[in-house]
């Protein structure tokens, strides 16, 4: 059965207003779902999966951080950070699920850099349980071959592009779509360092280890450039004190020659892997 979106507003703490989507699933009250985008990466592609688990009877909450897609504001945007993103952006798409649904089980779809925001933010304490896909750490050494110069060159490259324009101009060497330079800025400081500091520099990473929950940490095989398993499995470990599921999929596993980074959640992507990532979201409920 389609479940029909609602386009909707949230509001976060300090008013700013965001960009989101709501499926009211038949079954929200009991379970439903916050999905965490990746960098500079606007929330339709998030769509399909989101839908297909609204079918499934879930409560679905998909949204723009602030500087992205719908949730853009030229008078501000230059100033937003990454901070802004886990401590401002992420609880208003929970206050908004909980207000909508109160769902027993609240679940947070993480994809890419939706991991590393998690595991700093206040939601922490309140997602029941975490499904990542493709979520990693950005530190060169845990990537290789031509994924290793593409992290080394937008590591080098992005800060002086955005010193010299004010934003990380968009393109098909730089970010596919806009987002704040300041956040950008701060995403390069993290894989540089090889630490998650906030926006005065401070250390964040203990609180990786307050999420307890259960967590199912899942990696791509054929996304060496962006997630590669390695790199995956360093955001992993940062989560010491979850109830931890490693998995890996394989494209040839579900009949299809490539997945990649953003596959997972593509239209055409098998119907057998969203009903694994269902499946994975189940079990968590029953721990």
């Amino acid at each position: 059965m389609d479940i029909a979106r609602e386009k909707i507003t949230l509001e976060a703490a300090d008013g700013r207003q965001l960009s989101a989507r709501w499926w009211p699933g038949t079954q929200a009250a009991q379970r439903s779902a916050v999905f965490i985008p990746a960098l500079a990466a606007p929330q339709e592609y998030l769509h399909f999966f989101a839908s297909f688990l609204a079918q499934r009877g879930w409560g679905v909450l998909i949204f723009d951080y602030r500087s992205v897609g719908g949730s853009r504001d030229a008078a501000s945007d230059s100033s937003v950070t990454l901070d802004d993103w886990a401590n401002l952006d992420l609880p208003a798409a929970v206050a908004e699920v909980k207000r909508r649904a109160d769902p027993k089980f609240l679940a947070a779809v993480a994809h890419s850099i939706g991991g590393q925001l998690l595991g700093q933010s206040p939601i922490r304490h309140d997602v029941n349980g975490a499904l990542f896909i493709a979520a990693q750490r950005g530190v060169p050494k845990f990537y290789k071959g031509v994924g290793r110069l593409r992290i080394e060159y937008a590591y080098a490259i992005f800060p002086i592009l955005i010193r010299l324009f004010g934003r990380l101009p968009i393109s098909s060497v730089t970010l596919p779509d806009a987002c704040s330079g300041q956040a950008v800025r701060q995403w390069v400081r993290w894989g540089r360092s090889g630490v998650f500091t906030d926006g005065d520099g401070a250390n964040v990473e203990s609180r990786f280890a307050e999420f307890s929950g259960p967590l199912t940490a899942v990696a791509i095989a054929d996304d060496e450039h962006y997630a590669p398993a390695e790199a995956v499995e360093a955001l992993t470990r940062m989560y010491q004190n979850a109830e931890l599921r490693r998995e890996i999929i394989r494209p040839q596993d579900y009949g299809v020659e490539r997945i990649g980074h953003f596959g997972f959640f593509h239209r055409r992507a098998p119907r057998e892997l969203w009903d694994q990532g269902e499946t994975w979201l189940r079990e968590m409920e029953r721990r």
